[in-house]
């Protein structure tokens, strides 16, 4: 089963969203169309619930089951299907606590939705879980933390998301956004 990490469309609602990527984890071929249906919607297509509903319906391992999970919220979260797809990450979540991917992706939906709450603490989570692109939740937890006007925590993940993707353009983007000064503190001390 393979899955993907989501980066909703939300170039309206936050500065600078991030392009879909994917995790391959092994699977079914109904799980892998329903991982390529994943990919599609990422990229603008809507395609998919059909597909990620069969692989769902026969017999799979808890951990593809989760997996598609996490795909069927993205096709639903692409397709504007929120609620629906809330459900599915939640539903992962259920299966697998320790699958990171699902926590992240979750997290971000909270953010697309502004409810930034739950979105740092999915992405907490997420990084807690050692999700394996962490860069993508130290990305959009300093979305966060630039949203709440806390900026130095949002550069501190800015940077530790570039130090993890070297010349990912998304935080790099962002960084030249800041400036870095002395506090008075600093060059008295």
């Amino acid at each position: 089963m393979r899955f993907v990490i989501l980066f909703a469309m939300c170039a309206a609602a936050l500065p600078a969203a991030a392009a879909a990527q994917s995790t391959v984890v092994l699977g079914t071929s109904p799980g892998r169309a329903c991982y390529e249906a994943a990919l599609a919607s990422a990229r603008g297509s809507a395609s998919g619930v059909v597909r990620c509903e069969e692989a769902l319906e026969g017999p799979i391992s808890v951990r593809d089951r989760a997996a598609t999970e996490v795909n069927m919220g993205i096709v639903l979260m692409n397709a504007g299907r929120t609620a629906e797809a809330f459900a599915a990450y939640d539903r992962a979540i259920a299966l697998r606590p320790e699958l990171g991917e699902a926590w992240l992706n979750r997290g971000i939906g909270w953010l697309v939705q502004h409810d930034y709450a739950a979105a740092e603490a999915d992405l907490n989570r997420a990084l807690e879980l050692d999700v394996r692109e962490a860069h993508k939740a130290y990305y959009h937890r300093a979305l966060i933390y630039d949203a709440r006007e806390d900026y130095t925590r949002a550069y501190g993940d800015f940077q530790r998301a570039l130090e993890l993707s070297p010349g990912w353009a998304l935080p790099l983007r962002e960084l030249e956004r800041y400036e870095v000064v002395r506090s008075p503190a600093a060059v008295n001390g």
